[in-house]
């Protein structure tokens, strides 16, 4: 994970392509930031290259709106999950891209917090925390058994003692479980329950960038030949010649590829292989499951909520806007924002403005008599967007370490799948995708 001192130490990168030039030494598939990582390490080696991108942006799954000019909103990722030794941490530091410390996307965070009753009760979070915390270490030790990726987390809940079993009936507690689930995207039926031992997170404190994440790959992209607006329908590898590249009706070649689309991508069927990719490949894509999480950001026009990190609300299963972010304490501006995942994801599955009009609803009961409506509000959509189809990947029953190994492993040493996918151990993330890029392409430069 010595990212830092790879892209440190890049010089003389070469200058865009000029138009017409198609032949490459090597073809970089997508410019989030698995591809960006692995573009700075080939044009640092002195070869050519190509970051070809479908949007009309950089970034990918990192995405800061700039529609409120004084606001930037992180519609993707959001945390720098961990600092202590992590690549993307570093990156910004090396960038001097200021960040600051908002210590609440882990279980073992120091952010501040507040529990509410879904009609509005303010209630105790200790006693709570701890039957869920009590459920959950039930789960994760049944889940480093042999045949926990073949389990699901829900199923996992028959093998625990009938004390804990009991706890996770608890209405509050299984609300809780299922948002646990949600965390990775996914529902407690889909989540094998081996992925409760994974640890996929630096240590240190959790870390946002307060003017966007979007700052990092723009960064990053500003030296690199980028192509935008060049979607990718397919690859064939040709025998004895080379990897040609189909984009619309244009045709690129290249010695040698490094595929960074999102795991969606790959399940939808919207990139064509010819030869269709070997069997190891192909099973590890219909086995890993690509998570849904989305978010709702609210502005107002002052803040009239509690003065701490997250918001918490205990609700029914799978009821979304039950966590909320307090996003004026790292952007002084008043704003809330929402995360919505696994099965509450596809109850927000809704326009902006019901979406908006039910988590107005609770908060008014949250907060009666202070409530203020928003002023605008914006939410993102992964799961329909056709270039990613979903958030991050999680460990589906029936997948496991094994699958995301086959997905890195290279196809004919010519073409590399990579991204949060690919990486074995810290996938879902955004430092996994980094280093996931900068793997394939030492591979590629070796």
């Amino acid at each position: 994970m010595a990212a830092a001192a790879a892209l440190s130490g890049c010089a003389g990168r070469p200058e865009p392509l000029p138009p017409g030039d198609r032949d490459v030494d090597v073809i970089v598939v997508g410019a989030g930031i698995a591809g960006l990582a692995a573009a700075h390490v080939i044009t640092a080696s002195g070869r050519s290259c190509a970051v070809l991108e479908a949007r009309d942006r950089v970034g990918g799954r990192i995405w800061t709106s700039t529609s409120w000019p004084d606001l930037p909103v992180d519609l993707g990722a959001s945390w720098i999950h961990g600092s202590d030794g992590n690549p993307i941490y570093q990156e910004a530091d090396r960038l001097g891209i200021p960040t600051a410390v908002f210590d609440v996307g882990s279980s073992d965070g120091a952010g501040s917090s507040v529990l509410y009753s879904a009609d509005g009760r303010r209630m105790d979070e200790d006693p709570i925390e701890k039957r869920v915390e009590a459920v959950i270490r039930g789960l994760e030790r049944v889940a480093d058994t042999a045949d926990a990726g073949r389990i699901a987390m829900r199923a996992g809940l028959d093998d625990l003692p009938p004390r804990l079993r009991d706890l996770a009936r608890q209405p509050e507690v299984a609300a809780a479980l299922v948002e646990y689930a949600g965390d990775y995207g996914a529902t407690t039926d889909d989540l094998a329950l081996s992925a409760l031992s994974e640890d996929d997170s630096f240590r240190g404190v959790q870390r946002v960038f307060p003017a966007g994440y979007g700052q990092l790959a723009e960064r990053l992209a500003a030296d690199l030949p980028v192509r935008l607006g060049v979607p990718v329908t397919g690859i064939t590898l040709a025998p004895g010649g080379p990897v040609i590249v189909n984009a619309g009706a244009d045709q690129w070649r290249a010695a040698k590829v490094i595929l960074t689309a999102s795991l969606g991508v790959l399940k939808s069927g919207g990139i064509r292989f010819d030869p269709p990719l070997p069997a190891a490949h192909a099973r590890a894509i219909g086995a890993l499951g690509m998570g849904r999480f989305e978010k709702l950001i609210l502005r107002f026009p002052e803040v009239f909520w509690d003065d701490v990190d997250q918001i918490q609300v205990v609700g029914q299963p799978a009821a979304p806007f039950t966590g909320w972010y307090n996003l004026n304490r790292v952007t002084g501006r008043p704003a809330l924002m929402a995360l919505n995942g696994g099965a509450a994801a596809g109850a927000a599955a809704l326009p902006v403005p019901q979406q908006t009009a039910a988590a107005a609803d609770l908060l008014a009961r949250i907060y009666p008599g202070r409530f203020q409506p928003p002023l605008a509000a914006q939410a993102s959509n992964w799961w329909a967007d056709e270039f990613c189809r979903g958030s991050y990947s999680f460990t589906a029953v029936g997948s496991g370490e094994d699958d995301r190994i086959a997905l890195a492993e290279p196809i004919e040493d010519r073409l590399w799948l990579a991204g949060e996918a690919a990486h074995p151990t810290r996938h879902s993330t955004v430092h996994g995708a980094f280093a996931s890029g900068e793997a394939a392409a030492r591979q590629v430069c070796a």
